[in-house]
């Protein structure tokens, strides 16, 4: 039994990663909890300001993930949307997020 809930464990968390962007470590500035959940991209704008970059997931098309630029040197919001809404987001990131090379794997 304890094997078959380690073998699950693994199997949830491989497939929480599979198609994530890749990024740098995120810090915890408080600026992405300015977005809530199931957000829409008009409705971050208004919130975080224009996007700094955007990339489509080339394995999932209704998944993408846009860079809000915010600070001085500057720094990254990464948000992920499903669907046209937010799932994810996390600050602090010195680099714009991406898929990278993930369009190769």
């Amino acid at each position: 039994m304890p094997r078959l809930v380690l073998a699950l464990t693994a199997l949830l968390l491989s497939a929480c990663t599979v198609g994530a962007p890749q990024a740098d470590k995120p810090g915890n500035d408080g600026v992405a909890q300015k977005l809530a959940l199931g957000v829409t991209r008009a409705e971050a704008e208004v919130a975080l300001g224009s996007e700094a970059g955007f990339e489509r997931n080339p394995k999932n098309f209704d998944e993408s993930c846009v860079s809000y630029a915010y600070g001085d040197g500057p720094k990254y919001v990464h948000a992920v949307y499903r669907g046209g809404t937010l799932v994810s987001r996390t600050d602090g990131h010195r680099q714009l997020c991406t898929y990278g090379t993930l369009a190769s794997a």
